[in-house]
């Protein structure tokens, strides 16, 4: 009996008037209706071949006279198990181990392995960043379509190389570097491919485990090139040698349900080139630990301005990331480290023990994080035009030295602190709904501040909140309380400071007021706290056309509830004194009738 099953193919010269008669004669008129709509995806001859066939097949490369007996090579009879197939067959790969150099897929040829397939080559060949690809992977592919991979190997190079392809689904398999390579090619490198689909699958050991913290070497799990239609799911990638998953110039891309842990660099990297097509991610319900850099980086560093990704990551877990047997690494965020993109919502994400900012934004255009839980900081550099913080959980809001932006909305959020050093610009920052539990929160900024319904608590020399310098502040109905200092320190340079209906409890002044221009007060609570050297509610040097309306001031019983110092001028209305005594000094006075 021969080895080939014999079938009845239609060739594709056959008439349409033909085709017609011979469907009607075997009553499968649908089969010709679905040859007549293939699509010009792919290869189209051998997909038009497998929609006339009635039947497929399932070629055991035993077969083929494989042995596999983990002795002998096995590559060539392998091989003429994939070159006798047809389009739709399945070459199955059955119980042993098959030795193996290189294995050529073809078009709509499937591949499934039970049996280990163990490569066996003479290790001469590098990765570099000129040389990204062996001469000599498990199986290679190039302008292949339609194939469907289910296998297990053990390799030397990688276990996929597969270019300028299409609908490949690889799901099932098992595939191990060895972690013995420095310099290692990736498991399964992907080039200007299209519809990709890697699910239920392990990937590990591309390259040798990281030694440093202060250097790395290749091994990627999963490296695409120039490619697009991209699903990753529910697969196990771990301990490669450099990131969990690489792409550059690749989009429209789905990660999700997968575990990426103990890789030398990044759990997933987003690199860009110049052809603009990076955009269209969803990274979700992935479990990124113990990667010894981020998380998540996406690092543009092509455009001159932020370039929109439309990127959603959500639900993602994080732990331990950014380490080297212990030793902190230059990178390392629990969340995503975000240069120079714009259009990336951060949703429901949870990291912890992570040794850099949860979430890093450099050079960014509008970004929204909401719902996030991190035991890190958030970190801004450089510049930015919309960020969005709401309903987070953060240690500490950090925003460095001369970063420039537009507008900065933190909505019911909770931090430890917040950091906003001198010299920084944002045209608006708005703090709406926050409870801020140890901060000392310095406004020093070109800019206009809205603060209001927020809770502040401080324990420090240098009170809750300091404005130096603002184009304007609206602080309203804030609960602000300040165990070592003041309140609300006012200096000469914040202008247009408007405090209302707040409630500030101090052990020093509530209110320190420096000469601030026009600062106005109106309808707060002030709350003297015994311990500190004052009991004062509001005190003012030189008032400057200080506005009091309607406050009511709870001062020691035995020091002045207000305090002016020096000379200036103050409009007094409806002030109440419910304990403590007012002291204006030379101050003019001018006292508006209360409504």
């Amino acid at each position: 009996m021969s080895k080939i099953a014999h079938r009845h193919q239609l060739l594709p010269g056959f008439s349409p008037n033909c085709l017609q008669l011979i469907a009607w004669l075997c009553g499968i008129q649908l089969l010709f209706s679905a040859c007549n709509n293939v699509t010009s995806s792919g290869n189209a001859t051998q997909h038009v071949d497998t929609m006339r066939r009635t039947t497929v097949r399932t070629l055991n490369v035993r077969s083929f006279h494989a042995k596999g007996d983990g002795k002998h090579d096995d590559t060539q009879a392998i091989q003429a198990a994939i070159r006798a197939a047809q389009a739709g067959d399945t070459v199955l790969i059955p119980s042993g181990t098959y030795l193996v150099k290189t294995l050529v897929l073809r078009s709509a040829v499937h591949i499934k392995g039970i049996g280990l397939l163990k490569q066996e080559l003479q290790d001469t060949q590098r990765f570099t960043r000129t040389i990204q690809n062996s001469s000599a992977p498990l199986f290679f592919g190039r302008d292949i379509h339609h194939v469907d991979l289910q296998f297990k190997a053990v390799t030397i190079n990688e276990a996929l190389y597969i270019s300028k392809s299409s609908h490949i689904r690889v799901h099932h398999s098992d595939v191990d570097g060895q972690g013995q390579k420095l310099h290692a090619f990736p498991g399964m490198l992907w080039y200007q491919c299209n519809d990709i689909q890697i699910e239920h699958t392990s990937i590990t050991r591309y390259g040798i485990s990281r030694q440093s913290a202060s250097s790395y070497q290749a091994g990627t799990g999963i490296r695409l090139l120039s490619c697009k239609n991209i699903q990753i799911s529910h697969n196990e990638i771990r301990e490669n040698g450099e990131n969990g998953i690489f792409m550059h110039g690749t989009g429209i891309v789905q990660i999700h349900h997968n575990d990426i842990a103990r890789n030398g660099m990044s759990a997933i990297q987003i690199g860009f080139g110049k052809t603009k097509v990076e955009h269209h991610f969803i990274i979700a319900n992935n479990t990124l630990e113990n990667n010894a850099a981020d998380a998540i980086d996406i690092n543009n560093r092509i455009t001159a301005t932020p370039f929109p990704i439309y990127c959603t990551i959500t639900s993602n877990k994080s732990w331990n990331n950014g380490y080297v047997n212990g030793k902190s690494t230059v990178d390392g965020s629990g969340l995503a480290t975000l240069v120079n993109v714009s259009g990336v919502n951060i949703i429901n994400n949870r990291s912890e023990r992570s040794n850099r900012p949860a979430l890093y934004m450099e050079k960014c255009g509008q970004i929204t994080a909401k719902g996030n839980y991190s035991d890190h900081k958030i970190e801004i550099v450089g510049s930015f035009q919309q960020i969005t913080l709401q309903k987070n959980t953060f240690d500490a809001l950090t925003i460095l030295a001369n970063t420039k932006g537009k507008k900065l909305h933190l909505i019911d959020n909770q931090f430890r602190t917040a950091l906003l050093p001198t010299g920084i610009t944002i045209d608006s920052l708005i703090m709406d709904h926050n409870i801020l539990s140890e901060t000392n929160l310095n406004i020093n900024m070109q800019g206009n501040l809205v603060l209001r319904h927020n809770e502040i608590h401080a324990n420090d020399p240098n009170g809750a909140l300091l404005l130096v310098q603002l184009s304007s502040a609206k602080i309203e109905e804030n609960a602000i309380y300040s165990t070592s200092g003041f309140g609300v320190i006012v200096r000469p340079t914040a202008k247009q400071v408007w405090l209302q209906k707040n409630k500030i409890q101090s052990v020093q002044a509530c209110v320190y007021d420096d000469g601030s221009p026009n600062l106005t007060l109106i309808n707060n609570e002030f709350i003297s706290i015994p311990g500190g050297k004052f009991n004062r509610t509001v005190m003012s040097m030189h008032p400057n056309n200080l506005q009091m309306q309607g406050n009511i001031h709870h001062g020691g019983a035995r020091d002045n509830s207000i305090r002016f110092v020096g000379t200036g001028t103050a409009l007094i209305s409806g002030e109440q004194i419910m304990s403590g005594y007012p002291d204006y000094g030379r101050v003019v006075i001018q006292h508006a009738a209360s409504n």
